[in-house]
């Protein structure tokens, strides 16, 4: 799975199960973390990354491109499984 976000001043990739971002600086982290941060509140992310947790999120819900974890969110009646 690959997808881009466009923020101003700040991009967003996805590769893999891999979250990069890069806003002057370049951030990463396991793409499972990010979800369990949006859905807990709780993870080891920098807080660049923790802001753009849910657009993440959501783009993985209406994508349904989610391989390679599993995860339930419980919000919106959907599972993110792979």
């Amino acid at each position: 799975m690959r997808m881009k976000l466009g923020y101003n001043g700040l991009l967003v990739e996805v590769d893999d199960n891999t979250v990069y971002l890069f806003d002057g600086k370049l951030y990463s982290a396991p793409l499972e973390e990010l979800v369990r941060y949006y859905l807990t509140g709780f993870g080891v992310l920098p807080k660049p990354l923790r802001k753009v947790s849910k657009d993440v999120v959501r783009v993985l819900l209406r994508t349904g491109d989610s391989k390679g974890f599993s995860v339930r969110i419980q919000g919106y009646g959907e599972s993110l499984s792979g």
